[in-house]
């Protein structure tokens, strides 16, 4: 296969404070995790399921806007659009 001609690359940029912004909520949803982990070991009841639900809930959050964001900080030097129904849809129906 031929290399791709220069012309049709196309060369993308990164808006380093979103990048930032990105780490610090990966940071921030991976301290919540854990500390919701930690309640777990002491609670009991129905208060102990809550903290079991809301770990992986606020780590899913977590990563889910870091990726987001990340995507967000990427600029190409075309028209990029985000059509938001379709990310919706996948989240309520879980058919992505």
């Amino acid at each position: 296969m031929p290399p791709m001609p220069l012309e049709a690359t196309l060369v993308g940029s990164y808006d380093y404070g979103l990048v930032a912004l990105s780490v610090l909520i990966a940071m921030l949803a991976s301290y919540a995790a854990l500390d919701l982990a930690g309640r777990i070991t002491v609670s009991r009841g129905r208060l102990r399921i809550m903290w079991l639900m809301g770990g992986p809930a606020a780590m899913g959050l977590g990563i889910w806007s870091m990726h987001y964001i990340g995507m967000l900080a990427y600029s190409l030097p075309v028209p990029v659009s985000t059509i938001i129904g379709p990310r919706f849809w996948c989240l309520s129906w879980r058919r992505c």
